[in-house]
């Protein structure tokens, strides 16, 4: 229920902070290294102050434990991501939510932002790795891994996709209660270059 800080180089504690109810998950530095996040199996976020040790703020929307918690390269923005299957982005400055991130059908294990910001993926227990536009909270793009090196999958919320030849035959696209192989709809939806291009602009604004 504890988070611990500590001095590496004379390997000593320099603050034991308290406050979760729960056990602690997942913990990040600002990159300024002044603030500290950190969130739990008490479904909160909690911010921290480290030069003066104390809690700042805590966040509430999640529905249950907070496994992964990211800040963005400019110390704004705050990404979480919980075992609820959402991925929250909250204002660090004013301590409130921002969005909250739908599509994850498993716990949200993982989250980590693009160099630039703009971009954030996150990684489930579905199997799928997911990015989206922290601007708009849009989503770009779902990555999935099938079954094998060799084998995987790219797909974009309107069907557009790119995968690898070895997973083209594992692909099925369902139309109420009847499924099409991807070869019906290669030719109108598998456009590698229109994603790359997607995700260029996302990256670009």
């Amino acid at each position: 229920k504890t988070v611990r800080l500590w001095d590496v180089g004379m390997s000593r504690e320099t603050a034991c902070l308290k406050g979760h109810s729960a056990y602690v998950e997942s913990v990040a530095f600002s990159p300024d290294g002044r603030r500290l996040a950190s969130g739990g199996w008490d479904k909160t976020v909690r911010l921290w102050d480290v030069g003066m040790s104390r809690e700042t703020a805590c966040l509430n929307g999640h529905s249950d434990y907070v496994n992964s918690v990211a800040f963005s390269p400019d110390g704004r923005l705050l990404a979480s991501g919980s075992r609820d299957n959402t991925v929250r982005l909250w204002d660090v400055d004013n301590a409130r939510e921002i969005a909250c991130l739908n599509g994850h059908s498993a716990d949200v294990r993982s989250v980590a932002f693009s160099p630039d910001g703009r971009l954030l993926a996150s990684g489930s227990w579905d199997n799928t790795v997911r990015l989206w536009d922290t601007d708009t909270g849009r989503l770009i793009c779902t990555l999935l891994s099938c079954w094998g090196d060799d084998r995987w999958v790219v797909y974009t919320p309107d069907g557009i996709f790119n995968a690898s030849e070895s997973a083209m035959d594992l692909i099925w696209f369902a139309d109420r209660l009847a499924v099409y192989p991807s070869s019906e709809f290669a030719r109108e939806l598998h456009r590698p270059k229109e994603l790359q291009a997607r995700v260029r602009q996302a990256i670009s604004g």
